[in-house]
């Protein structure tokens, strides 16, 4: 995703600042093992990507920071304006790098297989399509490319294409239509992404639709219609769990509905005004934990903020202010 409000439901070019959002205001593919986990160890690493090129649509750097040993590596790929996706396409549990480029007809995806070193361009979508679907939709352990490209005019019915990585056949599904809000990930359990959507139910309520890989079909009510969706196995039971985040008096509000129960639980975590939030697996225990990412002007000040469910928490300075913190690619 482009640099952008983290709360907000629109982008900026990348280095842009300023306000996340105001208390009240509008603010992973099947469940994966350690999402950005680019060195293997099965834990989330800190992530961002700095327009180093300079201009509204300079070449990026990815700088990598290892959350275990604090080592860190840096990569240029991309530009200001592309989309990240960081994703394991190449089926080696090791995060690749990866981009989507708006370019209409030669709208693409350029992935750096972390198991080859060798980059390649793959034509996928077109303008105006959301590719921050990505994930694993045949479930061989791959990311599929993937986007979702919303209705045409409200009301209108939304259609999501993958190409599957086991056989590189292109598939079309029709779920949700124009005004919904996309929200993938593996809510049964099975190793495959299922599509699912975020819907003002009307009342000040919003309502999910899954659309499971079999087509099994189902809907829970939960959160507002301005809420933004954050998805993660925060309960660690193999499925993703509903879960988002509003402004809240100042403070970032997160409430999660766990699979493994259906019980609705909420924390405070980061600042509204200023914070990104950058949900991972950050200790290793296959629960997706609560972070946010907090850019300052003061050299060295910017810094991830985590709370660990194993407990305590996980501060790591990282980053410069005008960054943007990858893991909030998969915010919705």
């Amino acid at each position: 995703m482009r640099m952008g409000k983290a709360f907000s439901r629109w982008r900026v070019a990348l280095g842009s600042a300023a306000a996340v959002v105001a208390a009240g205001a509008v603010v992973f593919g099947a469940v994966q093992d350690s999402p950005l986990d680019f060195t293997g160890d099965h834990v989330t690493d800190f992530t961002v990507v700095r327009n180093t090129g300079g201009g509204p649509s300079g070449a990026i750097t990815w700088w990598v920071s290892n959350t275990m040993t604090s080592t860190y590596f840096a990569h240029n790929w991309g530009a200001a304006t592309d989309f990240f996706l960081p994703g394991d396409y190449d089926g080696d549990n090791i995060a690749d790098i990866a981009i989507w480029r708006a370019a209409g007809a030669s709208s693409g995806f350029w992935v750096l297989p972390s198991s080859t070193g060798v980059g390649f361009f793959t034509a996928f979508g077109q303008t105006g399509d959301d590719p921050k679907v990505i994930g694993d939709y045949d479930g061989d352990g791959k990311t599929d490319l993937a986007v979702y490209r919303a209705g045409a005019s409200a009301g209108m019915a939304s259609v999501w294409y993958y190409k599957r990585s086991i056989d590189g056949v292109l598939v079309a599904t029709t779920w949700g239509q124009n005004g919904d809000f996309p929200a993938p990930g593996d809510y049964d359990g099975d190793g495959k992404n299922d599509f699912a959507i975020q819907r003002n139910g009307g009342g000040g309520s919003a309502i999910f639709w899954f659309k499971s890989a079999t087509g099994v079909i189902s809907n829970t009510f939960f959160g507002t219609p301005t809420d933004v969706i954050v998805p993660g196995d925060y309960d660690g039971d193999g499925k993703t769990d509903i879960t988002v985040v509003r402004g809240s008096g100042g403070a970032i509000l997160w409430w999660t509905k766990r699979s493994s129960d259906g019980v609705a639980v909420s924390q405070f975590w980061g600042a509204s005004a200023t914070d990104f939030p950058t949900q991972g697996d950050y200790d290793g225990d296959g629960k997706t934990d609560v972070g946010v990412w907090r850019p300052s002007a003061t050299p060295g000040q910017s810094a991830f903020f985590i709370k660990k469910s194993t407990g305590g928490d996980l501060t790591r300075a990282f980053g410069q202010n005008g960054d943007y913190p990858v893991a909030n690619f998969n915010t919705h």
